[in-house]
């Protein structure tokens, strides 16, 4: 298989998780790191096994310097990332970039028209959809196994002790978390959101300085209402990251529940046996990206699709804010 080569900026924090991903991907070579943090850099390239002349401060440096590279891993924090998408895919990159596309719909807006100007792939990694669990329920329901989808219930509780900028946010769950929450929705049950109820606070107990605890209410096409409830501060029981569901259909519920699937019909509750996937997570989000360019195709999670996921985000803050339900 030929390897394409790649550019990974932003190698500190929660970039370096991406290290081994790239380094054990059959389909990609790293090219060169970017980030503006000199620790950073180091202990990248140690990782990675790089010289320093493949090690930049900026992604105009390297573009600069002349590099030779067919894409770019973008890991910057959110209000970076149409900066350097767009400025990657002008200079002829494609870009596999890390949730959420970004901070505000404005700049997705332009990362989605800079992507089609320059014919370039822009994906954003929304890797809770490129596990066994999701891909699995999506086919029992595309099968008919449930019958008819009515509504959804989700939870979602953690006691998320993070340091960093999330601390700062008003709406750190919102943001920053919750835009896996509503690609799975999408993605679950095949629809889009046509409508969204929300209201947002922070408990007294609250770590953070903005608003940590979240109940929405969405409406999807063919009339599916979904109901989600979620925090950052839970002193209690912790879901796991993604969170507990209940898909109710005509013929049975299907429960999503600490790792495990089961199809309740009758009272009876039975086992849901998950595909068995040769990647998961990042990686499969990696294998998405190169074979989208390969093939010719717009990635599963392009920025044409993703940005309906992102607008779910910024339309309940605009609900929280009005205090009213909003369309879409």
């Amino acid at each position: 298989m030929e390897k394409m080569k790649i550019v990974h900026i932003g190698v500190g924090g929660f970039g370096k998780g991406w290290i081994n991903v790239v380094k054990n991907s059959g389909e990609w070579e790293i090219a060169a790191i970017v980030d503006v943090g000199r620790e950073n850099l180091e202990d990248a390239a140690k990782e990675y096994g790089l010289p320093p002349s493949k090690c930049f401060s900026t992604l105009t440096e390297f573009l600069e310097h002349g590099t030779d590279a067919d894409a770019l891993l973008n890991v910057t924090p959110p209000n970076f990332h149409a900066e350097t998408a767009i400025g990657a895919m002008e200079a002829g990159l494609h870009v596999l970039i890390e949730k959420p596309l970004s901070d505000n719909m404005q700049d997705a807006q332009k990362m989605l028209e800079s992507a089609a100007a320059n014919n370039r792939k822009l994906m954003v990694s929304q890797n809770y959809r490129y596990k066994s669990q999701p891909r699995t329920i999506r086919k029992f329901i595309e099968d008919g196994s449930a019958g008819r989808i009515s509504y959804v219930n989700v939870n979602f509780q953690k006691g998320a002790k993070f340091s960093g900028f999330r601390k700062e946010m008003d709406y750190p769950l919102l943001i920053d978390m919750s835009i896996h929450h509503f690609d799975l929705m999408r993605y679950l049950i095949g629809q889009d959101a046509a409508r969204v109820y929300a209201e947002s606070w922070n408990p007294g107990w609250s770590w953070f300085k903005g608003d940590a605890c979240l109940n929405l209410l969405f409406e999807f096409g063919a009339g599916i209402r979904l109901s989600y409830t979620g925090s950052w501060v839970s002193t209690g029981r912790d879901t796991t990251w993604d969170g507990d569901w209940e898909i109710h259909g005509e013929k049975g519920t299907i429960l999503w529940k600490d790792n495990t699937l089961a199809f309740l019909e009758q009272g009876q509750q039975k086992e849901i046996n998950s595909l068995r996937l040769e990647r998961e997570h990042q990686a499969f989000s990696l294998y998405e990206f190169y074979r989208s360019i390969k093939e010719e195709r717009e990635p599963e999670t392009g920025v044409k699709d993703n940005i309906k996921s992102l607008a779910m985000v910024f339309k309940a803050l605009e609900s929280i804010k009005k205090g009213i339900p909003v369309f879409f």
